[in-house]
């Protein structure tokens, strides 16, 4: 059914966020509403949590009248839930005990003015603009004529518009989810009608919440399958809502080199998915995850199935992980969980009960294959989805193993629930050669990541967890004593080559030291012949100045026999 936006309803908001999704805004505003469904369906519950939360958003005073069972019975059965019903008695949340007397006889018919009455002058003492009647058909089936029944309902219909007042009205529905006789002609009188489905199937009970009829309003007809938390009823699966921002940031996997393959780590908010047969490593990985976010500030619930807390922290010591450290300082829960003990919502609603307990930045859960062990089969499926949607709604980056048999594919046989929604795959497994098997490890994908598409060989010690250098021959990778053989080898024509560098180095070495020898004595020989060179430069100087001076005497000799004042010929 589809409506203009002038012909939309008022509405008012019922403070369940889920349920006003669904609604579209809330219930009609001054109008009827009829939660309609078989017993333990969750109508009273329903209803409560209504007026618990309207309280609880704005202060809303809400006036609940109790047609079927009593006041204190109804406050009991709610306190299990985060409401805390019994605190808002008396305040914003009002019950009176209208229950009619099982030892009256009507000799007559009757009508529901006094009770609507009753109603009006409580909820104008009171402030309040919603009222339950919780258990309708109880009151109605005291009138034999079903036309009066009609003629009930419109009053009650009519006086909501008159007071001012927006009605809920819980009924007992048939085994297909028709009203009782009880009701009549149900669909004539009221404004929505909330089908709550409680069905029995091989391995569980399934709970689901349809919207039959919604005047003048769009609405969905599908069925939305619910589960019980401690806040009260929720849907396996979110209707929809705002969009969150997808943070960039990125969140450690505790091992540098399968950091550097995913392009620098999980990205935060995001689910990865580790799947593989048994002992590759997944639970390995996943310890060393929430040790990872323990240690650099964050804080980790860790859940294992089949195993408990203690077996948990002794396995992963082996490999060099401190998981008692980190739960001792507060960072970290362990909890370990029995598959089959419970359907998958009741698990789902103890592992978010947990993360919001523990404020929770990282989730691990090993494996996610045991939440869908046992129960209802679509259970299982939307308990996964609505795990993965509440990791990415509270940014909390989320890290799920998946068993795979023995001999399959770990990147092609795996959970579809899981895979498709995941936001990174890791697939684990064995590579068998030579008589040995080797763990190995590739990526699948990586949603919003560069990511490397190489198998690796993934080595576990009682140091830690690595993954080894890519040596490949022939167009494979090499594991294992291949590898060893292949690392062996290089390390041989390392030495080779080192030695034959030590030998060429001693080589040159004394090569040069013999050129410098000889350069130190022609440098010697240079500086003899330049000094004899000058000797030689110096007595040749100083013999032409002797000749110089003995000729200079000669004349002066030969001008002293010559006759003064004569002159020769």
């Amino acid at each position: 059914m589809s409506a203009t936006p002038a012909e939309v309803p008022d509405r008012l908001k019922t403070g369940v966020a889920w349920f006003d999704r669904l609604t579209h805004g809330g219930i009609p505003s001054r109008r009827l509403t009829v939660l309609l469904g078989q017993a333990g369906a969750g109508k009273t519950l329903l209803s409560c949590q209504i007026a618990a939360s309207r309280a609880h958003l704005s202060g809303a005073v809400t006036v609940f009248a109790a047609l079927e069972e009593p006041p204190a019975d109804i406050l009991r059965n709610a306190a299990g839930f985060s409401w805390d019903l019994q605190s808002l008695a008396g305040q914003s949340f009002h019950p009176i005990d209208l229950r009619p007397d099982p030892d009256m006889v009507f000799a007559g018919d009757f009508d529901l003015r006094g009770m609507l009455a009753t109603l009006s002058a409580k909820a104008r003492q009171t402030g309040a603009e919603l009222v339950v009647l919780d258990g309708l058909d109880t009151v109605l089936g005291w009138l034999a004529n079903p036309a009066r029944r009609r003629a009930e309902l419109a009053r009650l219909g009519r006086w909501l518009e008159e007071e001012g007042l927006t009605g809920i009205v819980t009924a007992k529905a048939d085994r297909v989810g028709a009203p009782v006789d009880a009701l009549g002609p149900l669909e004539f009188a009221v404004s929505l009608v909330v089908a709550l489905e409680r069905r029995e199937e091989a391995g569980g009970t399934l709970r689901a919440l349809r919207i039959t009829k919604y005047r003048g309003s769009p609405h969905s007809s599908s069925a939305h399958p619910l589960f019980f938390s401690r806040h009260g009823l929720e849907p396996l699966m979110w209707p929809g809502g705002d969009a969150q921002p997808a943070p960039q940031d990125r969140v450690g996997s505790g091992m540098a080199r399968l950091d550097v393959l995913l392009g620098g780590g999980y990205l935060r908010g995001s689910t990865a998915l580790l799947s593989g047969p048994p002992g590759t490593g997944k639970s390995t990985l996943a310890a060393l995850f929430a040790s990872h976010v323990c240690a650099s500030g964050g804080r980790a619930v860790h859940v294992a199935f089949d195993e408990g807390p203690e077996q948990t922290i002794r396995n992963m010591r082996s490999v060099g992980i401190d998981l008692a450290a980190h739960r001792a300082s507060g960072a970290l829960r362990l909890i370990g969980l029995q598959p089959g003990r419970d359907g998958p919502e009741q698990l789902l609603s103890e592992i978010l009960a947990a993360i919001e307990a523990h404020s929770a930045t990282a989730l691990v859960v090993d494996p996610i294959s045991s939440l869908m062990r046992g129960g209802v089969a679509d259970l299982g499926q939307s308990a996964v989805r609505r795990l993965v949607e509440e990791a990415r709604a509270r940014s909390m980056t989320a890290l799920l193993t998946s068993l795979v048999d023995v001999g399959h594919d770990p990147s092609l046989s795996t959970l579809s629930a899981v895979s498709t929604i995941a936001d990174a795959w890791i697939a684990l497994g064995y590579a068998e050669r030579g008589g040995e098997r080797n763990r190995t490890l590739s990526i699948v994908k990586a949603r919003g990541s560069a990511h490397s598409n190489q198998t690796r060989e993934f080595i576990m010690t009682g140091e830690g967890c690595t993954l080894t250098d890519v040596y490949t021959a022939g167009g494979a990778v090499l594991l294992g004593t291949a590898r060893m053989e292949r690392e062996a080898e290089l390390r041989r024509q390392d030495i080779a080559t080192a030695l034959q560098h030590q030998r060429r180095q001693r080589e040159l070495q004394a090569q040069l030291a013999e050129a410098e020898v000889r350069q130190a004595q022609a440098a010697l020989q240079l500086e003899a012949t330049r000094t004899e060179l000058s000797l030689l430069e110096t007595a040749e100087a100083e013999r032409r100045a002797m000749q110089e001076g003995a000729r200079a005497q000669l004349a002066i000799s030969r001008l002293a026999d010559t006759p003064e004042g004569g002159g020769g010929a």
